[in-house]
């Protein structure tokens, strides 16, 4: 199979009307959690001050013409939502589909939100479905590693051969050929699924608990001793850290630590 270089191409910078572009989201989409609401609402309040948003990038079907929204769904949706009448920057590029599917994953414009490691995931796994790219270039283009992606290849080939239809997400995938017991899951599958538990935890509370963090690290250390509980103990020595021997007993990580070790909790 010929692999593509990665690189894009020179793009051409227009101006459109709204009309003129259709979102395929699933194609162009990489962020599994679809639009935040919260960003697309900052960008009307930018328009309504006058601002002036980034170009989208858009991509040209060569055999239609149509007009597609690589990167920018923020803000084609904050452009609709404010009924945006006038025409809009893109930049618009003309390739293949396969050199296409880089645009969504480029080097982030100011006002496009970072993706997590779940959605980077995702994308380079429909990187390997897709096909056409190289093991690195494929790493690089999502922001994993070339293990990540070569464990990706090997359960594509494997679900290939079981005959079995292809999943959007690598969650799914993975799930999928290793079935349903945790106990068959190997080193690469257990990495991963630990990795999309963080992710999810992050964008539910992680910013609350960095700030917290920030202001007040004995609140935010009796915060952890009240939410973990029972696997206190579990957690602290996975950090590294040992409780000093002491009288009581009934709860070592209250007061002191080992020399060498910083006060913590």
């Amino acid at each position: 199979m010929t692999k593509t270089k990665l690189s894009l191409p020179r793009p051409a910078r227009r101006s459109v009307q709204i009309s003129q572009l259709q979102a395929r989201e699933s194609e162009f989409q990489p962020r599994g959690s679809g639009l935040a609401e919260n960003h697309v609402a900052a960008l009307v309040d930018a328009l309504e001050r006058g601002g002036v948003l980034d170009r989208m990038a858009v991509w040209e079907d060569p055999d239609s013409g149509t007009l597609i929204v690589a990167d920018g769904h923020h803000r084609l949706a904050a452009y609709r939502r404010k009924r945006w009448t006038g025409p809009v920057p893109v930049e618009v590029f003309k390739c293949d589909m396969v050199t296409a599917r880089l645009i969504p994953i480029r080097d982030n414009a100011k006002d496009r939100l970072p993706l997590s490691r779940e959605d980077k995931g995702n994308w380079a796994w429909r990187l390997v479905v897709a096909g056409g790219l190289t093991k690195a270039d494929t790493a690089a283009a999502c922001g994993v590693s070339e293990r990540s992606v070569a464990y990706m290849r090997r359960t594509l080939k494997q679900l290939g051969e079981t005959g079995a239809d292809v999943p959007q997400s690598w969650a799914e995938a993975q799930a999928m050929l290793r079935g349903d017991d945790p106990a068959e899951w190997n080193d690469d599958a257990r990495d991963e699924w630990r990795r999309a538990m963080i992710d999810d935890a992050d964008r539910q509370f992680g910013a609350s608990l960095s700030h917290l963090c920030q202001r007040s690290p004995e609140a935010a250390a009796e915060l952890l001793q009240r939410c973990a509980g029972g696997k206190l103990a579990e957690i602290a020595d996975w950090l590294g850290y040992r409780p000093a021997s002491g009288d009581d007993d009934s709860n070592p990580y209250d007061d002191q630590w080992d020399e060498g070790c910083p006060a913590a909790f």
